[in-house]
C-alpha cells in the first residue's frame, strides 16, 4: 500500500514539475511613454454632468527583462503558472486636472482634482485622484497598472458651460506628460 501511494505520489509530483517547466512567466520593466485623452467623438463632446466620463490611456513600454531577474523555481506545488511581473521604473508623484474655463467658482488653470474621482474599472467604485499615484494599500511595482483610468466629476457642473480639460503627469524621474482635451459642452 505504502508502494502505491509513492508511487501516485511521485506521478503527481512529476505532473506538477512538467506543468510548471512549461510555464514562461516573463519580467518586465515599465516605462510610461505618454499619455492621451480619449473621447468619444473628434469633435465637440455635448454631455451631462452625470453622463461625463473621461478616459485616460496610459501609453507604456515593456521591456522583457526576464533573463536577468529570476528563475522558474516555484516553492509549492502549483497547477498554474505564476502571473508575470511588472517592474515601473518610475512613479507618478503627481497627477493634476485643470480646464481652460471657470468651473463651480475654480478658477481657469486651477486644479479641479479636489472635484474629480477616478475608477481603475468600475465606474461605481470611486477613489480620490491621491490615490491614483500614491497608491498606500498595494503594492503596484509588481502589479500590472491598468491602461485605461476613468475620471468623472463629484459636483454638478452647470448647463451651458463649455471647457477643455489638461491632464498633466509628472514621474519620480523627472518627466512630465501632458494631454488635453477636445471641448465638452455640459447641457
Amino acid at each position: 500500500m505504502i508502494k502505491k501511494s509513492m508511487y501516485v505520489y511521485g506521478c503527481f509530483l512529476a505532473i506538477q514539475c512538467l506543468l510548471f517547466s512549461c510555464c514562461k512567466e516573463k519580467t518586465y520593466l515599465v516605462n510610461l511613454q505618454s499619455i492621451e485623452i480619449v473621447n468619444l467623438t473628434d469633435n465637440s463632446q455635448v454631455t451631462t454632468t452625470e453622463d461625463f466620463v473621461l478616459y485616460l490611456n496610459l501609453i507604456y513600454d515593456l521591456e522583457d527583462i526576464s533573463m536577468f531577474s529570476n528563475t522558474n523555481i516555484n516553492s509549492a506545488l502549483a497547477t498554474t503558472c505564476p502571473d508575470n511581473i511588472y517592474v515601473y521604473e518610475s512613479q507618478i508623484t503627481n497627477l493634476n486636472i485643470t480646464a481652460n474655463t471657470e468651473i463651480n467658482g475654480i478658477a481657469a488653470g486651477e486644479s479641479l482634482n479636489q472635484i474629480m474621482s477616478f475608477s481603475y474599472y468600475d465606474i461605481e467604485n470611486t477613489m480620490d485622484i491621491v490615490e491614483f499615484y500614491n497608491p498606500s494599500e498595494t503594492n503596484m511595482n509588481h502589479q500590472k497598472s491598468p491602461d485605461d483610468v476613468l475620471f468623472i466629476f463629484n459636483e454638478t457642473i452647470p448647463s451651458q458651460t463649455e471647457f477643455k480639460l489638461t491632464l498633466t503627469i509628472e514621474t519620480s524621474n523627472s518627466n512630465i506628460f501632458t494631454t488635453t482635451s477636445n471641448t465638452f459642452i455640459i447641457q
